[in-house]
């Protein structure tokens, strides 16, 4: 199992609760992300904000147009369990929380951008293949002994 946080964003853009909607909408355009979770003053986080809240909901702070639903991952979530509940749940970014804290952020993007740039290889055929999880064993020699490896460009 590979931990999220091997792969998560460490330095994450937030939001504060009473920050304007003219400040997110400018910082979404600006870092050309299509979100961003909402702390409270303590750090815990209290929300998320999308574009879409942006121009969809009414209010003029953070606090009055984010969704107060959140969904979280440890550091410790493997990256498979992550994706699938980002998938499950139709969302694009979870928290990753440590001891009520938000240490990063795990995007829809980093789990793509780990998928393309790894493979599991195997050391006996040198077979690879492409995984969020550790496969079982070769489909070409059936050997279980292999290595995830950063992947050649292009392949």
């Amino acid at each position: 199992m590979i931990p999220v946080k091997e792969v998560m964003t460490r330095n994450v853009i937030t939001f504060r609760e009473d920050t304007p909607i003219e400040e997110i909408a400018s910082t979404l355009t600006s870092k050309r992300i299509t979100g961003a979770p909402v702390v409270a003053n303590e750090g815990h986080v209290v929300g998320i904000v999308s574009e879409t809240d942006v121009f969809s909901k009414k209010g003029k702070t953070a606090r009055d147009i984010m969704s107060p639903r959140v969904i979280s991952v440890t550091e410790e979530t493997g990256i498979d369990e992550a994706a699938r509940l980002l998938i499950g749940e139709r969302i694009r970014r979870v928290p990753v929380i440590r001891g009520g804290k938000m240490v990063g952020l795990l995007s829809r993007s980093d789990v793509l951008d780990f998928f393309a740039k790894t493979r599991w290889t195997y050391k006996v055929c040198g077979w690879w293949e492409r995984s969020l999880e550790r496969p079982t064993r070769c489909y070409s020699c059936s050997s279980t002994d292999l290595r995830l490896e950063r992947a050649d460009p292009g392949h």
